[in-house]
């Protein structure tokens, strides 16, 4: 098979979704890339912070490989759901290893669950991802699609003193807040075996370290509180802020097929899971997740 760096083919781009979202047609991500495809590649993701490549039938390795282009990559703190042969895959999977539908209501089904709310990947780490690249292997006949919200956007469409307020303002987070959100999980003595994280502190308003346009930084399921308010106070603007965010005029939904392959970039996005029936039909999704390349600043 010859490679992209062979042929030096000229990648294009379609967009998809308000200058949020578009496909990249001219990838074979099981070849080796040549150094002026990353680039461009690159440069459509700061363009578009979710890109779409279409039928995309890969191995875990060769997603790996092609991850590792834009930086080294995470081990996820869930130790259950990464892969055993290749740990740097996230197993975003109700189908456990030995190819099974996972038992409804286990621990591994309900920490899988929580993917459902919205949610920024790693922003319980003090340094958090990059960005995120994410196969699908196996899509459910219904449900499933996966929702991206425009942070960039949602923070412009502030009013101009409701900018300023929250631009001064911290937020605590933590993966232990994630098993909080399950009451089910919650309340288990046998919670899952996860890696210890201290909690952190986050803007919550980030600067894009590359594009340094500004946008919020919300990640409804580790968000404690705010540091400078009153807790209920501090409860009540968060919530306000994820239903302003989560408004359709923001949110691109993505309907997966088989060999999609979605890249999107943590520092200017967050996104949800849509339900589906993941006790009778099988939805596996493989996730590779660039280590962040710095603190977020405000």
């Amino acid at each position: 098979m010859n490679t992209l760096a062979s042929q030096d083919t000229e990648l294009s781009i379609t967009p998809r979704f308000c200058g949020f979202s578009a496909t990249i047609e001219g990838l074979n991500l099981s070849a080796s890339l040549s150094s002026q495809s990353i680039q461009q590649i690159q440069n459509y993701w700061l363009d578009y912070p979710v890109l779409v490549i279409t039928k995309q039938n890969i191995s875990d390795l060769d997603q790996v490989k092609f991850a590792k282009n834009f930086g080294d990559l995470e081990i996820h703190p869930s130790v259950a759901h990464r892969s055993t042969k290749t740990p740097e895959i996230y197993r975003v999977s109700n189908v456990d290893e030995n190819n099974q539908i996972m038992e409804a209501k286990s621990t591994a089904w309900q920490y899988l669950e929580l993917t459902w709310l919205w949610h920024t990947d790693s922003s319980f780490r003090e340094i958090p991802s990059l960005g995120s690249i994410l196969h699908g292997i196996e899509i459910p006949p219904t449900g499933g699609d996966t929702l991206f919200a425009d942070m960039t956007k949602a923070f412009d469409a502030l009013p101009k003193p409701e900018q300023e307020r929250i631009s001064t303002l911290n937020v605590f987070h933590s993966h232990d807040y994630i098993v909080s959100q399950s009451k089910a999980l919650s309340s288990r003595e046998n919670k899952g075996q996860y890696e210890s994280l201290p909690r952190v502190k986050h803007p919550l308003v980030r600067r894009h370290p590359v594009t340094k346009k500004q946008s919020l930084f919300l990640s409804p399921h580790t968000m404690e509180s705010i540091v400078e308010l009153k807790e209920q106070e501090g409860r009540v603007l968060l919530d306000d802020l994820i239903h302003h965010a989560t408004q359709h005029q923001f949110v691109y939904r993505h309907k997966w097929k088989v060999d999609d392959v979605l890249m999107w970039d943590n520092r200017c996005t967050m996104h949800a899971v849509l339900p589906y029936d993941s006790i009778n039909h099988r939805r596996v999704m493989h996730r590779t997740t660039v280590i962040g390349d710095s603190v977020p600043k405000a």
